[in-house]
C-alpha cells in the first residue's frame, strides 16, 4: 500500500474551470494519518523550487478520506489532512491570504466498496492552484539562476552588445540589474564572468580594432565594473576572461553561428 501511494504522490492533473486552467496536485495519506508523509513533503518541496506553485497564485486545498470510519470522523480527519498541508505551504513562504479555501470533504462515497483496508486514493489532499502561464524570460532567467550550481555556466541573456562595439544595447540594463538582485540576496557566492564575441575581422560599429579575444574580456569587464559600482564586493568576482570565438551559439537548424546570441556574457559559479 506504501508503494502505491508514493507513486501516486507524483500525480498531476490539468482542468479548467470557467476559462481559467488549474493545476492539481494529489498527495496521498497513509491510513489515519493526518500528517504529511517524507515523500509528501518533498513533493512540495520540490514544485516550490521549480516555481510550478507561484506566489500571489490562488491556492485551494480539500481534504478527503476514503469510505472506512463514520461520517464524523472522516470529516475531522480530512479537515485536519487539508490544515497541516496549509500549516505547511505558509511555512515554505506562502501568504495565508493566497489560500482561498481549505476544507475536509470527508469521505468519498464509492458504490460497492467494502474491506478492512479502504481506498487508499480517496485518503488525499488536493492542492488545486492557477496553471502557470508561459514563463517569460525574466521569471526563466530568474528560475535558471536559482537552479544553478558550482562550476555551472549561464548566459546573461539579453545583456548584448552592438557588433564589435563595447557599447550593451539598451535591454541589457533590466537583465543586469535582475543578476545584481540575484548577487546581492545571496551574498556568498563567488563568481566568474566569461566574455563571448561572434566572429573573425572587421566589423561594422566596432569602436576601436580590438583582437578578438580582447573584446570578449572586455566585454565581460563591462558586466564586472556594472556590478562593482552597484555595490557587489570586488572579492567576490574572481576573474572577468574573455575567450574569444572559440564557443559560438550555433543554429542547430542551419549549423549556421547565430550572431546576436554569440555575443554574450556568461556567469559562472565558482563557489556558493
Amino acid at each position: 500500500m506504501k508503494g502505491t501511494a508514493s507513486i501516486l504522490l507524483f500525480f498531476f492533473t490539468l482542468a479548467k474551470v470557467h476559462g481559467q486552467a488549474h493545476d492539481t496536485m494529489h498527495l496521498y495519506f497513509e491510513l489515519d494519518k493526518t500528517q504529511i508523509n517524507d515523500r509528501g513533503l518533498q513533493m512540495i518541496d520540490s514544485i516550490v523550487k521549480d516555481n510550478r506553485l507561484l506566489h500571489e497564485t490562488r491556492i485551494t486545498i480539500m481534504g478527503y478520506a476514503d469510505y472506512l470510519g463514520t461520517d464524523g470522523y472522516d470529516k475531522v480527519i480530512s479537515e485536519s489532512r487539508a490544515k497541516n498541508v496549509e500549516d505547511y505551504l505558509v511555512l515554505s513562504g506562502y501568504n495565508k491570504g493566497d489560500i482561498t479555501r481549505c476544507i475536509g470533504k470527508g469521505k468519498i462515497n464509492r458504490a460497492a466498496t467494502n474491506g478492512k483496508k479502504g481506498f487508499s486514493e480517496d485518503r488525499k489532499v488536493d492542492i488545486i492552484f492557477d496553471a502557470r502561464k508561459d514563463t517569460s524570460d525574466d521569471q526563466r532567467f530568474q528560475y535558471d539562476l536559482e537552479k544553478m550550481e558550482v562550476n555551472d555556466a549561464l548566459p546573461i541573456k539579453d545583456v548584448d552588445f552592438y557588433k564589435g562595439s563595447l557599447r550593451m544595447t539598451p535591454e541589457s540594463i533590466p537583465r543586469l540589474d535582475m543578476l545584481l538582485h540575484f548577487l546581492q540576496k545571496n551574498k556568498t557566492i563567488v563568481f566568474q564572468l566569461e566574455g563571448h564575441v561572434c566572429c573573425l575581422g572587421f566589423n561594422d560599429g566596432r569602436d576601436e580594432p580590438y583582437d578578438e579575444g580582447t573584446l570578449s574580456q572586455k566585454r565581460a569587464q563591462e558586466v564586472a565594473d556594472y556590478l562593482i559600482k552597484n555595490g557587489i564586493a570586488k572579492e567576490r568576482l574572481k576573474a572577468a576572461i574573455g575567450l574569444g570565438n572559440i564557443n559560438p551559439i550555433r543554429d542547430e537548424e542551419s549549423g549556421r553561428e547565430n550572431e546576436p546570441l554569440s555575443r554574450r556574457v556568461e556567469l559562472r559559479i565558482i563557489s556558493k
